[in-house]
């Protein structure tokens, strides 16, 4: 069988309503975005993300240094982007020998009622 050998016919392209009235058409307006939803980490992903172990951010949590987000049903902690932000810039802090009562300060966090002020 031989194919045909005959182009194809050229569509010319639709018209757009600027062509076809003279006027430009507004753009369609774009739907809002819808609003993120908020990420909250349990403290295995702030030990994850961090490098810290369990025992420095307990020490974190007892001296009001992190504060949890919100609590699950279950009771575990969650903490948002803002407070994972807050433990990195704690973390850099201390490996450039800043105190814990200064990060406090910094923060403008009161120590926790239950933590021993020396």
């Amino acid at each position: 069988m031989e194919q045909d050998a005959r182009p194809s016919p050229q569509v010319p392209p639709p018209s757009t309503s600027e062509e076809a009235t003279g006027r430009a058409t507004p753009a369609p307006e774009a739907a809002p975005a819808p609003p993120a939803l908020a990420r909250f980490y349990m403290t295995a992903d702030l030990r994850a993300a961090t490098g810290l172990t369990r025992t420095h951010l307990d020490f974190y949590l007892r001296e009001g240094i992190i504060l949890p987000t919100a609590r699950t049903e279950s009771g575990y902690l969650l903490f948002d982007d803002e407070e994972l932000a807050v433990l990195r810039q704690v973390i850099a802090w201390r490996q450039a020998g800043v105190g814990v009562r200064e990060i406090r300060e910094r923060l403008g966090r009161a120590p926790d009622a239950g933590s021993d002020e020396r």
